[in-house]
C-alpha cells in the first residue's frame, strides 16, 4: 500500500538537523495523564508509546505549563521545576527506543486558565475574560499584565525550554494558538493594549518573538523551536484572521523557528473546530495554504484528518507540508500501520462526536477516554 502514499511517506527535514521519516505527526491532545505535581507518569509513557509505535514520524506532548500560576487541569503536565524536567527522561528514553522523536509543547494558559487550581487571577493582555472558563470556574478572575509580568513570562518560557533541553528534548512547540496567552497577544479581540505589545500586528507579535529569541539564546540555538500558531479566531473582523498574520509568519521564520502548525478558533469559538463540518474544513485549509505561501519553513495543521487518503491529498495539493492527527490516532493508535499494511477494514474510526474533549471537564472521569478504542473505552459512569 505504500505506493499509494508517496507524499505522506516522503521524509521531512527540519532546520536544526532533525529528519522525520514521513509527513504524519501526532498533534498535541490533552489526555491529562500527569501526576498532581505535573510530572510524567508510566501511564503517560505507555500512552505515547502506543501512539508512536503506530507509524507517525513524531508526537507532541500537550500543554506543559511554564508557570505555577497557570494551570487548567490538575493532572496536566508542568515544566518549571527541575524534578518535572527530570520526569521527561522516561518519555525521551522510550522515544529513542521506538525511533520516533517527541516534542514538548510549552504552554501558558493565560486568560483560559483557571483560578481555582492556582488561587491567583489569570494573566491577560487587556483583561478580556474567556466566557467558557468563567462558566466552569466559579473563582475565575483576570488581571491585566504589566511589563514586569511580560518579562517574567518570557523568562518562564525560556527556563522551561532549557529544562526540556537539558533532559533530552530535541524540540519544543510553543502553544501560540486557540486563545491561550501567546495567542491572546496576537489577537485584536483580546489584545487592546496601547503600549509596545499592542496595536499593530508587529507589536502584537512582539511577545511571541521575544519568547522565541529567549529560548534560542538560553539553549544556544541547539533546541529546535516550532510553533502551534493561531491563524484565525473565528470571530470575523473582531478577532484575528489569517490575512492579518502573514507578517508575523515571516518574522517567525527569520527568528529561527523550524516549523509551524496552524490552528483556528479560541475558547469562545472552539466548538466550531471540534465539530466536523465541510465548510470549516475548507476554510481551515484555505488559511493554512495562505500561510504556507508566505512561510520559508514547513507548515502543517491538524484538523478533521481521518486517515492517509486525506493526508495524501492535502500534501499533493500543496495545502501543507506535514499533517497532524490527534482524534483519529486517539481512536486507533495503529491507524497508519494498518493502512500501510492493507488492513484499513480493521481501523477503529473516530466518530468525531468530540466526547473526548468533554471528558476534560467531566468531574466523574479521571482522564480523557474514547468511544471506540478498546485500550481506553469510556466507562459507563460517564
Amino acid at each position: 500500500m505504500s505506493a499509494h502514499y508517496p507524499n505522506v511517506l516522503e521524509p521531512l527535514h527540519l532546520k536544526g538537523g532533525l529528519t522525520l521519516r514521513n509527513r504524519l505527526f501526532f498533534a498535541s491532545m490533552g489526555v491529562d495523564l500527569a501526576d498532581r505535581s505535573g510530572c510524567v507518569t508510566p501511564a503517560m509513557v505507555e500512552f505515547y508509546q502506543g501512539i508512536m509505535e503506530g507509524g507517525c514520524s513524531m508526537a507532541f506532548l500537550c500543554n506543559a505549563t511554564v508557570s505555577p500560576q497557570s494551570r487548567l487541569q490538575s493532572t496536566g503536565l508542568a515544566l518549571f521545576e527541575p524534578h518535572q524536567g527530570e520526569s521527561l527522561k522516561a518519555m525521551f528514553e522510550m522515544a529513542e527506543r521506538v525511533g520516533t522523536p517527541v516534542g514538548v509543547q510549552l504552554q501558558h494558559y493565560g486568560g483560559q486558565g483557571t483560578t481555582t487550581n492556582t488561587g491567583v487571577p489569570v494573566l491577560t493582555p487587556s483583561g478580556v475574560p474567556c466566557p467558557r472558563v468563567s462558566k466552569l470556574d466559579p473563582e475565575y478572575r483576570v488581571r491585566v499584565m504589566d511589563e514586569a509580568d511580560i518579562a517574567q513570562v518570557i523568562e518562564q518560557f525560556a527556563h522551561s525550554a532549557w529544562l526540556a533541553w537539558v533532559n533530552g528534548a530535541q524540540l519544543v512547540q510553543l502553544q501560540a494558538s486557540n486563545g491561550y496567552l501567546l495567542s491572546s497577544f496576537l489577537s485584536p479581540h483580546t489584545n487592546k493594549r496601547t503600549d509596545r505589545y499592542g496595536g499593530s500586528q508587529e507589536n502584537r507579535a512582539r511577545l511571541l518573538l521575544e519568547v522565541v529569541r529567549a529560548i534560542r539564546e538560553r539553549t544556544q540555538g541547539k533546541l529546535i523551536v516550532t510553533i502551534r500558531l493561531g491563524i484565525d479566531d473565528q470571530l470575523g473582523d473582531e478577532g484575528l484572521q489569517y490575512p492579518d498574520i502573514k507578517e508575523t509568519v515571516q518574522a517567525l521564520c527569520q527568528a529561527g523557528v523550524a516549523a509551524l502548525e496552524c490552528s483556528m478558533c479560541i475558547g469562545a469559538t472552539f466548538g466550531q473546530l471540534i465539530h466536523h463540518s465541510s465548510a470549516m474544513d475548507d476554510y481551515l485549509q484555505a488559511g493554512v495554504k495562505a500561510i504556507r505561501a508566505v512561510s520559508t519553513v514547513p507548515v502543517g495543521y491538524a484538523g478533521f484528518t481521518d486517515g492517509l487518503d486525506k493526508a495524501e491529498r492535502l500534501l499533493g495539493e500543496g495545502v501543507c507540508d506535514w499533517v497532524g492527527m490527534s482524534r483519529a490516532l486517539f481512536a486507533d493508535n495503529d491507524l497508519i500501520n494498518k493502512t500501510l499494511q492493507g488492513r484499513s477494514a480493521e481501523i477503529h474510526k473516530c466518530r468525531w462526536d468530540s466526547q473526548c474533549f468533554s471528558d476534560k471537564s467531566n468531574p466523574r472521569l479521571d482522564r480523557v477516554y474514547c468511544c471506540v478504542n478498546p485500550k481506553y473505552l469510556r466507562p459507563s459512569v460517564a
